[in-house]
């Protein structure tokens, strides 16, 4: 006689934050679990990344078509925690240096995951370079922070042309729009580096304000009693 299957049953429902698609999930299982343990134990940002990917991927309804790979940072990271709440339990603890120089008192501070969201203000994504040019914007995905992005070989410079490439979804011009899509890595980046700094800083800033998981901590130091209030932000932050 066969043994039951249990925790098949998508029991759960979450919203990604950047569609706006709500989609069903089941808990991980001691199976995924023990394979996000390793790689978080490997302290490499690459294979936690693929590892929480391999998980989301697993646990998610297939019906619902969701390639977790081209969805944005912060929602993998959103949805990787409310996974997390149903999975191995609805808090963390943390511990969080107070702010004063003399006292840098540890201490422990509770987040509740379940409480936690992802604000995505609706800006506009296209960005007037010149009077004739424009360029369609995108939230970075995960697959491209795992890809050639996390090379360590490149320079800082080189990295950040990289990220920039790859969160460009189309070129517009006066006569046609060109998919990012239907040219090169290499042609994208020979057209980012021929742009002055303060253009290029028109597509950093629209990266650098984009969503994130974030929540603001406010507790009172056990050691010295200074109120100290701080901003977590990314998940290496709530665990």
């Amino acid at each position: 006689m066969a043994l039951p299957r249990i925790n098949e049953t998508l029991n759960f429902t979450l919203t990604i934050p950047s569609t706006g698609q709500t989609v069903k999930y089941r808990p991980y299982l001691v199976k995924e679990e023990k394979v996000l343990l390793q790689a978080f134990e490997s302290k490499d940002q690459k294979t936690c990344l693929e590892a929480m990917c391999d998980t989301l991927n697993a646990c998610l309804d297939q019906e619902s078509n969701v390639d977790v790979s081209r969805l944005a940072t912060f929602d993998v990271e959103y949805m990787f925690t409310q996974m997390r709440a149903k999975s191995v339990g609805e808090s963390s603890t943390i511990f969080i240096r107070c702010k004063m120089p003399e006292c840098k008192q540890s201490n422990e501070y509770v987040i509740n995951l379940e409480e936690l969201s992802v604000y995505v203000d609706r800006q506009n994504n296209t960005i007037p370079i010149t009077d004739s040019i424009k360029v369609e914007m995108r939230y970075p995905s995960y697959d491209s922070l795992v890809s050639g992005e996390m090379d360590g070989a490149q320079t800082d410079l080189n990295t950040a042309l990289s990220l920039i490439a790859g969160s460009i979804a189309a070129i517009i011009t006066d006569e046609e729009r060109i998919s990012a899509d239907s040219v090169s890595k290499e042609e994208l980046q020979e057209f980012l580096v021929s742009m002055t700094a303060n253009q290029l800083k028109l597509l950093t800033d629209y990266l650098e304000g984009m969503p994130a998981l974030k929540h603001n901590a406010e507790f009172k130091c056990i050691k010295c009693g200074t109120d100290n209030e701080l901003e977590l932000k990314g998940l290496s932050d709530f665990f």
